[in-house]
This record gives structure tokens, C-alpha cells and sequence, in this order.
């Protein structure tokens, strides 16, 4: 079983058949049971698997929002049998919200990078730290390791690892997108708030932003996206951000509206670093952010699942065709069970030479009213033929 990163965050190819020939090989949900130390409900964690030199079946989950307080949590789950177990101790990082997480750097190592505090605290977290696996440790990483403050100093953004392809077994290139700079009043509002760069991690040098060219997608937070190892581009989609008709006296109740979320598809290419928005064919998925997502390589698609508009969550599922340059709606059989809809959940692929495995896990039903605090978690396969 190949197992695929899942950092995004958050796809597949859906092919339309009659009923009686699709049975077989159609896209379904799954809950899965879990079993030990399973978390408590929460929203807003980090989620990765640490870099290991053979098969990697355990998944590590950090901090959150548990509607009171930002929490350290710290939980590893066994992806053999489903069972968490509890990593906490008073050694672990300050907690936080929307942190992001990475494989490594070093062997048997799983990373924290950034981070927030509670808005209105203009309280980030600008540092790297490890949890060495074997020894059960944190070490926080130095200045030189770290690399860029300016450029750890996010949250809530899109990081995704590319292998390289002559030497798989190497640490993969991570790359990260836009997310939150500050947690100010109205930090949409803000020079700082929101990102629109591009940061990489490079073992020797740490973080550091690399320069883009062409028109760049507006800042944005929360948004998702995947690689695509076809055209060596990052595919971006959606996302939170301030308004085109907004600007910085834009009143606080006014930041979640209708324009403060987006449904663009940009790609940037790892060669030139070139942005080039994307104008999909036919009907688009709602604008959205905090969307789970994944790529199939096999049919050169990236599949869709949730997400939040600015009045609603959803459960839908899409994929975008990059040959076609379409968006197409998957419609799941009637009865059939789905996850409920969310945000602040986190997500994880594997693969099987079969399907590919999206999960889900956690996250609130409604961020900004009476939402009820998840813990479960479910599986979507998505079959290869």
C-alpha cells in the first residue's frame, strides 16, 4: 500500500456508467471504527505522517480547537488497525491552531511548522519543531534549520510534498501557499493577514519564499489544492480572502461574505514558477474554502470533497479534469452514506493498487453558529479502473 501525502490539505476520475456496469468500481463512503485513545472532538488541527525509511502506516495529529481553548493535543493513529494512542506530555509545543505538518526532516521525524493563536491576539507561532519518534522528544529547530521566519510565519495554508522522481526515496520538496500571517482584528483587512507567496523547504537552508512570476492569485487562507507530476505544476483552488469589493475599513461582520470566498483553479509551475489562472469548462463547484483534495495520477484529475461557503457547509464531491479542463459533479447513488459536512476537518490519502483512500477526520458541522464538534472518521474510495 503506497500512502500519499496528506498535507494539503484535502482527485478523481469518475466515469459515468449504467448502474449495473458501475456497481463495482463506483466511488462510496465508508465510516471506519476506531479504536484506543480516540481524540476528542475538535477543529483546525495539523496532520502528517512521519518520514520513515520503510512502509509509513502511522499518522500524527497536532493541536486544534476544541471550541474553548487551543489545545497541544497530540495523537498518533495506527492506520494497520485504526487505533490512536495518546502522545501527550508537558515537553509538547504551546498549543495552536492550523499549524502545518510535514514528514522529517529526518528519519523517523514528524514537523510542526507555524501556526496561530486565538484571533485577535496577534499571536503566531514563527518556528519549526520535531518529534523525533523513537526517543518520543521534541526539538525545536534552530534559526539556520528553520530558515525564514517571515516565511514559517502562516497558517492555515496549503503545503504539498513532491517527490523526486529519479530518487523516490529521498525527502520530497515541500512546497506552501498563501495562508493566515497574523491574528489581528480584522486581519483580512491587513497588509500581513493573508499570503499570496510561494515558501520551500530546502533540509540545508531551512524555509525560504522563492519570487513567482505572472499575475499571482489574490491572498488566501484555507485553500486547497494538489500536485500534478504530469505538467510539474501545484494546482490551487479556492480559498478564504478579502473581497474584491472590499478594502481595509471593511467592518469585521462584513469579512464572511459572499466575496470572501473563492472558487478560482490556478496553476503554477515548478520550472518557471509562473502562475496561470484557469478558466474550467462548464459548471464550477461553489465558492469554498477548507476543502479536502488529493490527485489522481492515473487519470490526471483532482478530486474535491466539502468544504465551507460563506452561509453553509457542503459534502459534495467534484473532480477537475486537467485534459479536459473541466469540473464535473460526482453524484453518489441515493441512500448511500456521506460524510457530514464540515470545516476545519483534516484529511489523508492512501493508495492501494486498486483505488485511492481519501479519509476524513474531525472538524465542526458550522463554524459560526450552533456547528457540533466531530471526531469520526471516514474513508472514500475512489477506484483506479
Amino acid at each position: 500500500m503506497k500512502l500519499i501525502h496528506p498535507w494539503r490539505t484535502a482527485v478523481l476520475l469518475f466515469v459515468l456508467l449504467p448502474a449495473t456496469a458501475m456497481a463495482a468500481t463506483a466511488p462510496h463512503w465508508e465510516a471506519v471504527p476506531q479504536h484506543g485513545d480516540v481524540p476528542p472532538p475538535l477543529y483546525e488541527a495539523g496532520i502528517s505522517f512521519a518520514r520513515t525509511g520503510g512502509a509509513t502506516d502511522v499518522l500524527y495529529r497536532f493541536g486544534g480547537d476544541n471550541d474553548e481553548e487551543l489545545v497541544n493535543d497530540f495523537y498518533a493513529l495506527d492506520l494497520r488497525t485504526f487505533t490512536w494512542k495518546n502522545l501527550g506530555s508537558p515537553q509538547a509545543p504551546a498549543g495552536r491552531a492550523n499549524t502545518l505538518l510535514i514528514p522529517g526532516p529526518c528519519l523517523n521525524c514528524v514537523s510542526i511548522v507555524g501556526g496561530r493563536g486565538e484571533f485577535g491576539t496577534n499571536l503566531m507561532f514563527p518556528e519549526m519543531q520535531t518529534y523525533h519518534v523513537r526517543t518520543g522528544r521534541w526539538v525545536e529547530a534552530s534559526p539556520a534549520e528553520r530558515g525564514s521566519r517571515f516565511a514559517v510565519k502562516r497558517a492555515a495554508a496549503l503545503v504539498v510534498a513532491v517527490p523526486d522522481a529519479r530518487h523516490p526515496n529521498r525527502t520530497p520538496t515541500f512546497y506552501v501557499f498563501g495562508g493566515v500571517g497574523n491574528t489581528a482584528p480584522r486581519f483580512t483587512t491587513t497588509p500581513t493577514g493573508l499570503h499570496n507567496d510561494v515558501a520551500v523547504y530546502d533540509p540545508a537552508t531551512g524555509w525560504h519564499v522563492v519570487p513567482t512570476s505572472g499575475t499571482k492569485p489574490a491572498p488566501r487562507a484555507w485553500t486547497t489544492g494538489a500536485y500534478d507530476p504530469a505538467t510539474h505544476s501545484l494546482l490551487v483552488f479556492g480559498g478564504y480572502r478579502l473581497g474584491p469589493d472590499q478594502g481595509p475599513d471593511t467592518p469585521g461582520s462584513e469579512l464572511f461574505g459572499p466575496t470572501n470566498f473563492d472558487n478560482e483553479l490556478w496553476s503554477l509551475n515548478l520550472d518557471s514558477f509562473r502562475w496561470t489562472q484557469l478558466h474550467p469548462q462548464g459548471p464550477l463547484p461553489n465558492p469554498r474554502d477548507n476543502v479536502a483534495a488529493f490527485f489522481d495520477t492515473v487519470h490526471g484529475r483532482l478530486v474535491l470533497f466539502g468544504g465551507q461557503y460563506f452561509d453553509r457547509v457542503t459534502n459534495d464531491l467534484w473532480y477537475y479534469s486537467v485534459a479536459e479542463n473541466r469540473w464535473t459533479e460526482v453524484s453518489l447513488p441515493t441512500g448511500d452514506p456521506v460524510p457530514p459536512g464540515r470545516v476545519g476537518g483534516v484529511s489523508f490519502v492512501r493508495e492501494t493498487p486498486a483505488a485511492y483512500e481519501l479519509y476524513i477526520h474531525s472538524g465542526i458541522t458550522n463554524e459560526f453558529g450552533d456547528g457540533v464538534l466531530l471526531n469520526d472518521l471516514w474513508k472514500l474510495i475512489w477506484p483506479k479502473d
